[in-house]
């Protein structure tokens, strides 16, 4: 693993202040996600309270994801950053003095929960997109593979804290950490001057004339439909479609695997988990330490498939050593994939719609409740062994299938194109 070309991006001026803001967003996500969880749970002594609100922090990707994308495509996505951040540090504000004054109720976690889910949306689909605009394309896989690292390093940093924070101070010291976290990512923010949208070059703001934005570009949902009217767009929503619903959703079979099938109980659930996150940091990494010697649309779908193939041989493994290993392979993948999606689909649209283009990937993220009703009611019907391996295979097989068709019909343009010239 190459030292030098694993951090390339950091000799981007103003990578350095963006990872850091990142990881600050990374660690205010985690806190969030236990704190609605346990706080959740506290209020209504029940599974379903946590899991009505992770469904809302999940609901403003549907409807959010492409529109602020597109608006970013038009605006200064530093600045739109900017503002998310502050944003978020106004809502854990305002939850901080809140649980602080004995107002904080079932009620207030769901609102949080929906807040949190816009902060979020807006977050990844702007940070995605701007890390491209600071990096260039020559840099971007390197670049979001070391986003996607600054999130899971942090998010472990976050988890861990939270268990602290709310076992001393409760819902107050999650809501405040989250507070101070986002504020000071939107202040780094602040730092860093306006930047040519895919080119890695830097301006000045106060003589920057708007030479990338079109003096008659179309509105903004004629720009969502040409957007989705792109082969290229089409055919990476449906594998980052199909990578919630049939990959991603194993993370629901988890528990079924350890208690059911190892039978490790909670720890080995634990070790489950960790091996996977481990297994996508070695992911980020490496996609980090290659990203100059490999064409990102090619890699993709060998990773995606490989991705299925792993999946499917953990449902056959009874040994907890040889799953262990699995999951972190399986890790490896799933990392990698979070990461090349949001770069593939940047890659494949000019800058003035990349901001759109990572929206759609976002969507997608949002239809992921729908892979975990699947595969816990498929996993009733058949078991959770042979629903995992199907799941598996379908990921596989459904990636195949569309690039195959893709490539196909990227030939027939082709062809079509010379057609014409002659």
């Amino acid at each position: 693993m190459s030292g030098p070309a694993l951090f390339a991006s950091f000799r981007r001026p103003g990578f350095g202040i963006v990872w850091s803001s990142i990881c600050l967003n990374g660690y205010s996500a985690h806190i969030s996600t236990v704190a609605i969880s346990w706080l959740a749970l506290e209020f209504t002594g029940s599974s379903i309270g946590v899991g009505v609100a992770l469904a809302i922090r999940i609901l403003p990707r549907l409807f959010l994801a492409v529109p602020i994308g597109s608006m970013s495509d038009k605006m200064d996505r530093r600045i739109m950053l900017q503002a998310t951040n502050f944003f978020g540090f106004g809502m854990s504000t305002v939850a901080t003095i809140a649980s602080m004054q004995g107002w904080f109720g079932f009620q207030g976690v769901l609102l949080v929960a929906m807040l949190v889910g816009i902060f979020d949306v807006a977050e990844t689909t702007l940070a995605k997109s701007y890390v491209y605009d600071v990096v260039g394309p020559d840099d971007a896989v390197n670049g979001l593979a070391l986003e996607q690292l600054a999130n899971k390093l942090f998010g472990i940093v976050g988890g861990i804290s939270t268990g602290f924070l709310l076992a001393v101070f409760g819902g107050v010291g999650a809501f405040a950490a989250m507070a101070v976290a986002y504020l000071s990512s939107g202040l780094l923010l602040a730092t860093i001057p306006r930047i040519a949208p895919g080119t890695g070059a830097f301006r000045d703001l106060s003589s920057a004339e708007d030479d990338d934005v079109p003096s008659a570009s179309p509105g903004l949902w004629e720009s969502i439909r040409q957007l989705m009217n792109t082969p290229a767009v089409l055919t990476f929503a449906i594998i980052a479609l199909s990578a919630e619903v049939f990959a991603y959703s194993s993370e629901t079979l988890a528990p079924s695997f350890a208690r059911d099938i190892l039978q490790v109980g909670e720890q080995g659930l634990g070790n489950l988990v960790a091996a996977r996150n481990a297994g996508g940091v070695v992911g980020v990494l490496l996609l980090g330490s290659v990203a100059r010697r490999v064409r990102p649309e090619r890699l993709l779908p060998l990773i995606c498939i490989g991705f299925g193939i792993g999946l499917m041989a953990f449902s056959f493994s009874t040994s907890y050593l040889l799953s262990l290993v699995l999951m972190g392979m399986v890790g490896v993948a799933w990392g990698s994939v979070d990461a090349l999606l949001p770069t593939v689909l940047q890659q494949n649209v000019g800058n003035m719609d990349r901001g759109a283009a990572v929206g759609v990937w976002n969507l997608s993220r949002g239809f992921g409740p729908l892979g975990q009703l699947e595969i816990g009611a498929l996993a009733t019907i058949i078991g959770v062994a042979a629903t995992q391996a199907l799941n598996g295979l379908t990921f596989a097989v459904t990636v195949s299938i569309v690039m195959l068709a893709y490539r196909r019909g990227a030939n027939h343009r082709v062809q079509e194109m010379g057609r014409r010239v002659k």
